[in-house]
């Protein structure tokens, strides 16, 4: 079989892990490298013998490839995106998908005209507790679902805005925490809850000196008739964040997630009730009898390896905080690699049809739910989904214009 000459559209950070997933791809051919930064582009296109373009356009008119993977700052998706796509060139984006559902929606028909495909790089869907949760969802055993309580927190300091500045605004990040950190976790949600339909928003910026929020907050109703309540923040060290979905039938709990960004050994617990809540709601007799819970443990863990047995002085170095613990994986050293697979069913889609694990119509869900969410903590107001993508537009660009901005949250009520 042809294989498909593939380039990789900016090659730090992130473009890396593309680069290496491309090269493990027995049906790509990586030929071109394309990076502002002139001289690492020649360094790592001499490295894999290939071609090196600080244009991204130049490649594309040069007719050498037939896929790409964009790994640029948020911004970019959409125009890098399009002129791929008016090209013939199928798109594995990075996430977010874009930074408006205007764009998204803009790309996903360009591409369906084109007859092209687009794969979005949502590789939470790849962990193994987000598997896990979607299988026992979808085997029923909770029912149909009810509520939903999802939380993501993790600290960045001042030196993370600092090394990418072009996160520092939402001209160029489209967000903050919301866009930057929590992308995967809202796509999660929409690809385990469906539809989102209504969304009642809080953001704000409590201790960043950024423009963009570092604290978010939203009330959002599925079509499924569920309620979520979801919280994410940078101001938070990493720790104690938690999932549940509970439906008539039972609840799935996360006590302590681990895995907010790389995959993680995890505690799922299923608790079950004895019948569905709509026929115990005239059964119980007492009017404070609850439903009795049967729990049992869903999670997972690999089989411990130990290298070395440490012996008192290093336990207790250890404990003292004067010798570190091993460091946490890198995303390239995971077991399973998300981005890679996600790559291959895009190559797979691109050469035998079919859909790639992650679409773009999929992952259009969540960047609607973003920008809904930021609709409704700005203007003051309910926002029902699908949402008007002009409305989002003209605030997006008052944000961008400094005419709007985010509430500044430092120790009072008002905001101010």
């Amino acid at each position: 079989m042809k294989k498909v000459r593939y380039g990789v559209i900016g090659i730090k950070g992130m473009g890396q892990v593309h680069i290496n997933a491309a090269k493990a791809n027995n049906h790509i051919e990586l030929v071109a490298l394309v990076d502002v930064d002139e001289a690492k582009v020649k360094q790592v296109a001499e490295k894999h013998g290939v071609k090196g373009f600080t244009d991204y356009r130049d490649m594309v008119k040069a007719n050498l490839v037939d896929a790409v993977s964009i790994a640029v700052p948020h911004y970019l998706h959409y125009p890098v995106g399009m002129d791929c796509l008016r090209a013939g060139v199928h798109v594995f984006m990075e996430k977010p998908f874009a930074n408006k559902v205007s764009e998204a929606d803009a790309m996903l028909a360009l591409a369906e005209k084109n007859n092209l495909t687009i794969a979005v790089c949502h590789q939470y869907r790849t962990h193994r507790s987000a598997q896990r949760m979607k299988e026992l969802l979808d085997s029923g055993i909770i029912g149909s679902p009810l509520r939903v309580l999802w939380t993501w927190g993790e600290f960045r300091p001042e030196a993370y805005y600092r090394r990418d500045p072009w996160r520092n605004t939402f001209q160029h990040a489209g967000g903050g925490v919301l866009m930057n950190q929590t992308s995967h976790d809202l796509d999660l949600i929409c690809w385990m809850m469906g539809q989102p339909i209504q969304v009642s928003a809080m953001v704000g910026n409590q201790i960043h000196q950024e423009e963009i929020e570092d604290i978010a907050c939203a009330t959002v109703l599925f079509e499924s008739g569920a309620i979520g309540s979801l919280q994410f923040t940078i101001n938070h060290p990493r720790g104690h964040s938690v999932r549940q979905i509970q439906g008539d039938r039972g609840v799935i709990v996360m006590p302590e997630v681990k895995s907010l960004t790389y995959d993680q050994d995890e505690e799922i617990l299923v608790g079950t009730y004895e019948e569905p809540l709509s026929r115990l709601l005239e059964t119980l007799p007492g009017k404070d009898d609850q439903p009795i819970i049967t729990w049992k443990s869903c999670g997972f863990m690999r089989p411990p390896v130990v290298k070395e047995k440490p012996g008192i002085i290093k336990r207790g170095l250890r404990r003292l905080g004067l010798l570190k613990w091993p460091p946490r994986p890198s995303l390239q050293d995971q077991p399973v690699n998300g981005p890679r697979q996600l790559m291959d069913s895009f190559i797979q889609a691109i050469c035998h049809g079919g859909s790639p694990l992650v679409t773009g119509k999929s992952a259009r869900l969540a960047i609607e739910l973003i920008n809904g969410i930021y609709l409704s903590a700005i203007l003051k107001k309910t926002v029902d989904l699908p949402l008007d993508p002009s409305e989002y537009d003209a605030m997006f660009e008052k944000l961008v214009k400094g005419e709007i901005s985010i509430p500044r949250f430092r120790g009072n009520c008002s905001g101010t």
